[in-house]
């Protein structure tokens, strides 16, 4: 019960970082520049390892679809996406052994890079979704990757804070 609470909470505090940075949008991250606030705690999710797949899963799903309504994309795309972040840090994190804010960041850097793509690539199917040109997208893709892996050591010490399972092993 007390993981599941830690999750609730977890859930919660990335809805209200939601809600700030959708407000706060174009005064805070200037675009390209604009992190996906929810992955870091999805990505503390995935590489601590007192944390269920099934609860991660669970949380990862509820912090994306939040995404999705904070943001006004078509439901389900980033629960989607956050889920295969989830799983793809949980794999990560088992196959490397050292821990710690570089580590953080590098992993949130190149797994936001690979999830926008993925991400880019399911919009290319949904209607009404954006085209972009190749240098757009890669700017956009390569800017939101940096901010997000910027904010990353903040926001892996606040789900650690938060959720005390989601400790990072040691090295």
């Amino acid at each position: 019960m007390r993981g599941t609470r830690g999750s609730l909470i977890l859930v919660l505090v990335v809805f209200a970082i939601l809600l700030i940075q959708s407000v706060f949008a174009g005064v805070l991250a200037p675009y390209p520049f604009t992190p996906y606030l929810g992955l870091p705690f999805v990505f503390a999710l995935g590489t601590a390892p007192g944390v269920p797949v099934i609860r991660g899963t669970a949380t990862a799903f509820a912090i994306g679809y939040l995404y999705d309504l904070s943001t006004g994309n078509p439901l389900g795309i980033h629960a989607f996406v956050f889920v295969v972040g989830f799983l793809t840090a949980r794999l990560v994190g088992y196959l490397v052994s050292f821990r710690g804010i570089p580590f953080e960041m590098i992993l949130t850097f190149t797994l936001t890079l690979a999830l926008g793509g993925l991400l880019e690539l399911i919009r290319g199917f949904v209607p009404g979704g954006m085209s972009w040109s190749g240098t757009a997208l890669t700017l956009a893709l390569l800017g939101s990757a940096s901010a997000t892996a910027v904010v990353a050591p903040l926001l892996f010490a606040v789900a650690r804070r938060i959720d005390p399972t989601t400790e990072r092993a040691p090295a």
